[in-house]
């Protein structure tokens, strides 16, 4: 009774016990104890956890997410997803600003890429499998991939290459972070909605391949495809212009279907394996910079690029793709 009273009613009392997650929890185990020892309880608990140091707490969250990393569903895994896009993005500004003075300028992307997909991938339970790998250049390329979701960017690291810079839409360098980063490490903008900027834009990225000695990654599609459809969106022509100007290979590389996976539509994302095929460079040398030799060009890669992905994607995503 006098604790009934002292905390203002029996209304007043639960109210505060509800809306304290140690209250909850207790609540939840001990639901025999007396309101008020319960609340007495988890208050002293609170008490104690807020005297932790900050590096307990830090160590605490990783353990947590480390033996749930299996067991979270699709928030909690997008929520893993976008922290560690976070981090790596962080490190990304740092190494923007350090690597340099090193000399080790086109080690930035390949670095953030590379941690991303290992530390995002741990996360969320994701890892890939590469064919073809022998065909990432160690010299300057043009490296053109399909686009099926923010997912990609950490798929994509596993096979990211050295020395490169990504092509990406304008609006990207005003977020928060990602842009930050991506506009120390020399990525290249293209204004979409304004031709002749993306068409000026293209020829600079050209001569910053062969003066610079760079690699550049682009999504040819421009957009992110249907993934619930084994298929791609017609090639924007950029990236074959690019390729042309500088003469440097293409590299076509083709992430599998992973819509059994990951659907944002369906709130899906589960562990699992996706392959990944890195297609034989294709030689530019000889090919007429007019519209004709970009278009049969742009056709030949996009139709080997089709083929590809029908071929490496599970009968899992199939199926997953005509239920939808």
């Amino acid at each position: 009774m006098r604790a009934t009273c002292f905390f203002g009613g029996k209304r007043n009392l639960h109210k505060m016990t509800s809306t304290s997650f140690s209250g909850a929890l207790f609540s939840f185990f001990f639901p025999s104890f007396p309101c008020f020892y319960r609340f007495r309880l988890a208050m002293t608990v609170r008490e104690s956890l807020l005297q932790l140091p900050w590096s307990v707490h830090v160590l605490g969250m990783l353990s947590f997410c480390v033996l749930y990393r299996h067991r979270g569903g699709y928030r909690f895994k997008c929520l893993m997803a976008i922290v560690f896009l976070i981090i790596n993005a962080l490190y990304g500004v740092f190494a923007g600003l350090v690597l340099p003075l090193f000399g080790a300028a086109g080690l930035i992307n390949y670095s953030v890429a590379r941690g991303y997909y290992y530390l995002g991938g741990f996360f969320t339970g994701l890892t890939c499998t590469v064919k073809g790998e022998q065909n990432i250049l160690s010299t300057p390329a043009v490296y053109v991939c399909n686009h099926q979701s923010s997912l990609d960017i950490m798929l994509m690291g596993k096979v990211y290459p050295k020395n490169a810079a990504v092509v990406a839409k304008k609006e990207l360098k005003y977020y928060p972070f990602l842009g930050w980063f991506m506009m120390l490490n020399n990525s290249i903008f293209l204004d979409r909605k304004n031709r002749a900027n993306a068409v000026n834009a293209a020829k600079q990225a050209a001569q910053d391949i062969r003066n610079k000695q760079i690699s550049v990654w682009l999504f040819p599609e421009g957009t992110r495809g249907h993934s619930s459809t084994i298929d791609l969106l017609p090639f924007k022509k950029g990236a074959f212009h690019m390729a042309v100007q500088a003469r440097v290979p293409i590299v076509p590389v083709v992430i599998a279907n992973y819509n059994h996976l990951y659907s944002t539509k369906e709130k899906r994302f589960l562990s699992g394996n996706v392959n990944i095929q890195v297609l034989p460079p294709v030689l530019t040398t000889d090919i007429d910079e007019g519209s004709e030799g970009i278009d049969a060009l742009t056709n030949q890669v996009r139709d080997s690029m089709l083929k590809s992905l029908i071929e490496i994607s599970s009968p899992s995503s199939t199926a997953a793709s005509k239920a939808e």
